[in-house]
């Protein structure tokens, strides 16, 4: 299944961005595209390898990665 993010803020190519996941593929536009079926909201800050996510769906998260980056943004997940 077909997932959508969409989301606006600092840290990626844009400030409008959409990014689909399918399986393990994903790839991402420059425009802001709403999921037709909106799960989650969701706020991410990512500080160097540090995620820290608050969502509708998992309420507080902490992931650790391995890309340094510098990002704030305000995204809805969906189908």
């Amino acid at each position: 299944m077909k997932k959508i993010y969409a989301e606006l803020g600092f840290g990626n190519e844009t400030f409008f961005s959409t990014e689909y996941e399918e399986g393990e593929n994903e790839y991402r536009v420059p425009k802001f595209i709403r999921p037709s079926k909106i799960q989650e909201i969701y706020f991410r800050l990512w500080i160097f390898k540090t995620v820290y996510i608050f969502s509708t769906k998992t309420i507080f998260e902490i992931k650790k990665k391995t890309k340094n980056k510098l990002k704030i943004i305000f995204g809805l997940g969906g189908i």
